[in-house]
């Protein structure tokens, strides 16, 4: 716009004063030139003396009037030029410059367009520029609050255990002897346990070189008499590598020495060290507790749940210590009464509440499916977020899944009265998020993730009902092939007069839209399906049958289904309302529902006798009374015949019969022929926990054999 405005003011003015303004003084030019001739004519003509004859007279007047009459039409013309001139000024000239306020107005009026277009854009674009500072001043604030609790601590990362690779690493000072005696040497080392492997990698970084590693087999550790050498922190080491060779080396403190030789169970030099018994990890989860958070539940819930900010508004500390103290000893919580108002608050008793599931050892998702949560928090479909949620919820032990059951119910109720408390989803995910839901390790990484701890908190409470109801139900896949199926594969064989050869086209199950199906007494059946070409044809069938209450020693999240071998089977799956007993039977089942499916598939589709795992973490198989004499058939869950099965107890060696791959994080990749050593009994029914190539996990019972 700026650059036109030389073409759109100063040319036309330009034009207009060489032009207009130019031609006004070649007018008065020319009529000072007239005036001047007329003047001079005029002067001469007067002159004339009467004695002149007539003749010269005659031509006098006649001159006279021919400068007389170009001196009048010259001073017509320049008045014509200066009549000209100002008038035209008055719209020329401002002409021009109205052309240029137009021009103006129309880029601003486009501007003007433009910028409403883009203010939607520009409004989003600003609140996201506002959320993001937030965000930023959030997370710094956390992570100096983390910088400072690692300070206290003075403790560097590498000592924390970070890093879960290697038993120990760090920094260690090398004594290496020389013919005029000994230089130290700074070698970063790393540990082994499993493996008893002891790396040295030369690095300092003055220099910044990298050298050779060197891989050694530890045989001993001990630590160094400190009147031996006159370095501090040193302690021995012999190898399997190099038997008669001792390499001294140097720790970075006394605490970095003791922990080198926990690592690698270092001895001391006169005397062994007779290693302590190790201590049981203290329960916290128990009976009691339980009996405490139903006692706080039962207490809430009898006031009515309206008070506003319950759950955010914080307690009186003292007061929040006390009923800890006496709602975590049995003694004195039988003879606890909340029902008193004056003397224990609401928020004394949320407070209280939200303490104790903070300061458990481990959380009520565990640390081991930390990861598993957080994952599913982060998928962009909403209905995948919460089937994860809902299957990883149900690999929970039973403990914590009996415990997370009972306070979603009640979150769920507190939400429900949300016009009155103010307390909604959101807010209440805000509250239990970290409560329910932390690493095992600090880190900045974590503090980034917490938001996602609240989705998973509002994923349980807007989907209590559906979860609560029973475990996701997950269909097996056949798939045929000729020779050998996938380790991973579930086989269902069932009858079914009209099902087809396989040939035609396959049908699909849906996963994870869930829908209700209703039995003929009203109950509530929810299934899952995922997206899978099926070489099946199957027909669903309901059955119901009650149940009495529920059985500590049977768990429905966790007791396994037993997959079907044979040519026919029928599966009965039953969705059971989960809920804790205590002592004082706060807590009750009630009546449950059970759907019944059949599933037939095409018996010639397999031609391997590969046993299949034991699923983990889905619905359990139960066999009503009478069942096997109305379906005639029966269940094989024994492993294959002549495979012999570990289970007695202690710890023994196993080999692996068949490839697996694990399917989550607490199980063991492996291939035929390897030996699993530390093969013990798991708390998951058809599952040991071995260790392999320094990794600890469960591994399928029915997949390896026990060795001599």
């Amino acid at each position: 716009m700026l650059e036109r405005a030389h073409d759109q003011i100063i040319l036309p003015l330009e034009n207009f004063r060489k032009e207009h303004i130019g031609g006004v003084k070649e007018g008065r030019k020319k009529f000072e030139k007239q005036t001047i001739k007329f003047c001079q004519s005029q002067e001469r003509y007067l002159n004339l003396s009467t004695k002149k004859q007539d003749n010269v007279l005659q031509e006098a007047d006649a001159t006279l009037e021919m400068a007389e009459r170009h001196f009048c039409q010259a001073s017509l013309e320049y008045v014509f030029l200066l009549q000209e001139v100002q008038e035209r000024k008055k719209f020329e000239f401002v002409e021009t410059l109205l052309g240029f306020m137009f021009g103006w107005l129309t880029f601003y009026h486009q501007g003007h367009e433009v910028a409403k277009d883009f203010k939607p854009y520009m409004t989003e674009l600003q609140l996201k520029i506002q959320k993001t500072r937030e965000n930023f001043l959030a997370t710094r604030d956390k992570t100096e609050s983390l910088m400072n609790k690692m300070k206290d601590m003075r403790k560097s990362a590498v000592e924390s255990g970070v890093n879960k690779v290697y038993t120990r690493e760090g920094y260690l000072f090398l004594m290496e002897k020389k013919a005029f005696g000994t230089t130290w040497t700074k070698q970063y080392c790393t540990y082994q346990k499993d493996t008893k492997e002891f790396t040295m990698i030369p690095y300092n970084q003055l220099t910044g070189k990298f050298s050779n590693k060197e891989v050694l087999k530890l045989a001993s550790c001990v630590r160094r008499m400190s009147d031996t050498i006159e370095k501090r922190f040193c302690f021995d080491i012999t190898t399997d590598n190099k038997p008669n060779v001792v390499y001294t080396f140097q720790a970075l403190s006394e605490e970095d020495r003791k922990l080198w030789l926990d690592a690698m169970d270092g001895k001391e030099p006169s005397y062994p060290v007779v290693g302590a018994s190790t201590k049981a990890e203290e329960t916290v989860l128990d009976e009691t507790g339980f009996m405490f958070v139903s006692k706080c539940i039962t207490a809430l819930e009898d006031r009515g749940l309206e008070e506003q900010g319950l759950y955010r508004v914080v307690g009186v500390a003292s007061k929040v210590n006390k009923l800890l103290a006496m709602g975590l000893d049995r003694r004195k919580l039988e003879k606890l009464n909340l029902d008193d108002r004056f003397e224990w608050e609401s928020k004394t008793i949320t407070s209280a509440l939200k303490t104790y599931l903070r300061t458990l050892s481990e959380p009520l998702m565990t640390f081991r499916y930390y990861n598993s949560f957080i994952s599913a928090a982060k998928q962009e479909v909403k209905e995948a977020r919460v089937c994860d949620v809902h299957n990883l919820v149900y690999r929970l032990p039973k403990a914590n899944f009996n415990m997370l059951v009972l306070l979603i119910r009640h979150l769920c109720s507190v939400a429900k009265k949300s016009d009155k408390n103010l307390m909604t989803v959101g807010n209440l995910a805000v509250c239990f998020g970290p409560s329910l839901l932390r690493p095992e390790e600090e880190t900045v990484a974590s503090i980034m993730d917490i938001k996602f701890y609240n989705i998973v908190v509002e994923i349980l409470i807007e989907n209590c009902e559906r979860i609560i109801a029973g475990p996701p139900q997950e269909i097996a896949v056949v798939r045929p092939t000729q020779n050998a199926i996938p380790p991973r594969a579930q086989r269902l064989n069932a009858e079914d007069g009209s099902a087809s050869s396989g040939n035609g086209a396959p049908s699909f199950l849906r996963y994870p839209v869930h829908t209700n199906v209703s039995s003929p007494h009203g109950h509530l059946v929810t299934r899952s399906y995922y997206d899978v070409p099926l070489t099946v044809v199957t027909k669903s069938s309901i059955d119901d049958r009650k149940n009495g209450d529920y059985d500590e020693t049977e768990h429905t999240g966790h007791k396994m289904p037993t997959y079907l071998d044979g040519r026919s089977a029928r599966v009965k799956l039953t969705n059971a309302n989960l809920m804790y007993h205590s002592a004082d039977k706060v807590l009750t089942s009630g009546n449950t529902s059970s759907s019944s499916e059949s599933i037939t598939s095409d018996p010639h589709s397999f031609s391997s006798d590969l046993p299949v795992k034991q699923k983990r973490g889905c619905m359990s198989v139960h066999h009503p009374s009478g069942y096997a004499q109305r379906t005639n058939l029966s269940i094989n869950t024994s492993p294959i015949s002549g495979r012999s099965s570990p289970g007695q107890p202690g710890l023994w060696r196993v080999r692996t019969l068949y490839a697996c791959v694990a399917e989550s994080d607490g199980e063991l990749s492996f291939e035929p022929n390897q030996i699993i050593t530390n093969v013990k009994a798991s708390m998951e029914p058809g599952w040991l926990e071995g260790t392999l190539n320094g990794k600890t996990g469960l591994v399928p019972k029915n997949y390896v054999e026990q060795l001599p």
